[in-house]
């Protein structure tokens, strides 16, 4: 695949302390945020995917359990401030890579509030976040994570009303699907 890295966002987290300043940077692949809400400009992340060295993975992992706040530079657009939030989960493995003697870290980061819309995980859940926005497959999530019944030629009706509800707002982020089988 020619020129893949240029898809790679960037994260980057900063902490001063009294004498000292951590500075960490990696590569995002994957990012899924929602549009800032503040006059802040701070966003909330619902998934973040990076890639980088042994330190820079444990550190990020510490400050992502502490709910901090970072910046993230996707490819072709400003930069954000975001954060996990509290109780987000983290899940760490390891990427071989051809030509380097040490595998590159991998964390994915995952907020609460995006591990409960999985099946059963939180039936009582006021939002869902989803993948896609095609009626079918909006119905088909709703009804199967609340248990309601449907049937076939609601779909669309049910997007119809989410839409003019304004209750299905767009997802900003990179390595997502745009379109029927493509990429962003």
């Amino acid at each position: 695949m020619q020129n893949a890295h240029e898809r790679f966002g960037s994260l980057e987290f900063i902490k001063r302390l009294k004498d000292t300043t951590t500075r960490v940077r990696v590569h995002v692949d994957r990012a899924v945020l929602e549009p800032p809400k503040d006059e802040r400009g701070q966003s909330n992340a619902h998934l973040i995917s990076m890639i980088g060295g042994d330190s820079e993975i444990g550190a990020l992992w510490a400050a992502i359990t502490e709910a901090t706040l970072f910046q993230i530079q996707l490819p072709g657009r400003t930069s954000i401030s975001a954060s996990l939030g509290l109780g987000a989960q983290c899940f760490r493995g390891s990427v071989m890579i051809p030509g380097r003697k040490r595998p590159a870290r991998h964390l994915v980061a995952v907020s609460a509030e995006l591990a409960k819309t999985k099946p059963g995980a939180d039936r009582e859940g006021a939002r869902t976040v989803l993948c896609d926005d095609d009626p079918v497959f909006v119905l088909y999530r709703v009804a199967s994570r609340y248990g309601l019944p449907s049937g076939s030629g609601v779909g669309p009706m049910v997007y119809a009303r989410a839409q003019s509800t304004k209750s299905n707002p767009a997802l900003d982020g990179t390595g997502m699907l745009t379109g029927p089988g493509e990429r962003e």
